[in-house]
């Protein structure tokens, strides 16, 4: 069995989960809800606002963490191949007495 990996599309693909968690990093939740806050005078809503802003950052920070975890293994999946692939030609060339 035999197949390639594309490295560059690896590295390439990490590069966008980095773009995307830029723009994650970006959202600023609480700022979108506050004039949910003065658009029902007196309600109840102002109130929860702040639980809800809090719940959407958790949940946010975990993805960013999630995308950091993807972009760095992307990278060290990339890094992993690279190097096996480096290791076998050298191995190779040297069974075949090519010392290049």
């Amino acid at each position: 069995m035999r197949y390639d990996v594309d490295t560059g599309a690896l590295r390439d693909d990490a590069a966008s989960v980095g773009e995307v968690l830029e723009r994650v990093h970006r959202l600023r939740i609480a700022d979108e809800l506050r004039p949910l806050a003065g658009a029902i005078p007196g309600g109840r809503v102002a109130g929860g606002l702040g639980q809800v802003a809090a719940a959407w950052q958790a949940r946010l920070a975990g993805t960013r963490w999630e995308l950091r975890e993807l972009g760095r293994c992307l990278v060290a999946a990339a890094d992993t191949y690279d190097a096996v692939e480096q290791t076998s030609q050298r191995a190779l060339r040297s069974s075949l007495g090519d010392t290049r």
